[in-house]
């Protein structure tokens, strides 16, 4: 339903109308978007929020998002700031506060796509796990990395975790379809011991925190200090502090939250692991990415064949299998 906005309202309230034009009243089963969708949207308004919450939105003005462009580069990729600056051009068009000089001179952030995402070494990734394990202050970054690089779970799936997606007692870990990125990230994730465990403290933590319904959430959201709303997911600033920290002293400053994805898909490609069995882990995966996880599996299997040759009293000569003679190395 489109209810026109009056470009007069400051921008929290006139989003927050326009969030509400989104949904259905509750109990209906119809919607106009996705939960998921409309997640994301809550979260680009809390953001924009932070820049734009008592400005009217026809006094937004193209200086003021360069400067927001420019503000947001330095935690947020091009991509994501698009979509934010997007959901933004949305609510001022509803109100028809959106000119055409503003659409004249606003430029979006060119998205450059590296060739592929950044994965933690073994090295870098143990050394990760050693600083955050070696303060309280920092154990939640542990825990909820450790789950994450064992069960390949992106930012917002981990997020979207409630109580009833984690089944303790099966050793297994729920992404339903709510909360997938698509219908191919659908999927139940084996947990062996150690994300078993770390599953475990973060249940224990969420449980200290009040949690003890199936729909709670297993990482709640924290409105206030001390205040914690339990049918909320945490936001993705709620663990940035700790994750900001962590990072710099481990020596990865690089490493964001999105990469624990990636570098777990990476370790599965290390060991040998086929691409399908990685793909009924990891949900969907690009051809691209596919590709890349490919070789990098492909070149794990010859080092050990490799490897096992050079131990073994065989070697490869013309193509062919043959036995080492007496006293070859």
């Amino acid at each position: 339903m489109h209810i026109p906005l009056d470009p007069a309202l400051p921008f929290a309230q006139a989003a927050r109308l326009w969030l509400e034009s989104r949904t259905m009243p509750a109990g209906i089963r119809a919607r106009y978007v996705s939960p998921r969708t409309l997640r994301d949207l809550n979260q680009y308004v809390r953001a924009l929020n932070r820049k734009f919450a008592t400005t009217p939105l026809d006094r937004i003005h193209i200086g003021l998002l360069r400067e927001y462009q420019e503000e947001r580069s330095e935690r947020c990729c091009a991509s994501k700031i698009n979509q934010e600056l997007r959901t933004l051009l949305r609510i001022m068009k509803r109100a028809q506060a959106w000119t055409p000089q503003l659409d004249e001179c606003y430029e979006p952030l060119l998205e450059q796509q590296a060739d592929t995402p950044r994965a933690m070494a073994p090295a870098e990734q143990n050394r990760f796990l050693e600083v955050a394990a070696s303060r309280l202050e920092w154990q939640f970054v542990y825990h909820y990395s450790l789950l994450a690089l064992g069960t390949t779970a992106s930012n917002c799936e981990m997020r979207s975790l409630r109580l009833g997606d984690v089944n303790l007692f099966a050793r297994v870990l729920q992404i339903r379809a709510e909360h997938a990125k698509n219908c191919y990230r659908v999927r139940t994730i084996p947990l062996h011991d150690e994300a078993h465990w770390a599953a475990a403290r973060l249940v224990e933590r969420a449980q200290s925190l009040g949690a003890g319904e199936p729909e709670h959430y297993l990482m709640p959201f924290r409105p206030k200090l001390g205040i914690w709303d339990l049918l909320r997911p945490m936001s993705d600033s709620g663990v940035r502090r700790s994750w900001d920290q962590v990072r710099k002293a481990a020596g990865v400053p690089w490493l964001r939250i999105h990469d624990l994805r990636h570098t777990a898909i990476t370790r599965l490609a290390e060991a040998g692991v086929p691409i399908p069995v990685i793909l009924s882990m990891a949900g969907h995966i690009s051809q691209r990415m596919q590709q890349h996880y490919t070789a990098v599996s492909d070149e794990a299997k010859r080092q050990a064949v490799e490897a096992a040759l050079r131990g073994g009293n065989y070697t490869i000569a013309s193509g062919r299998l043959v036995e080492r003679s007496a006293g070859a190395k």
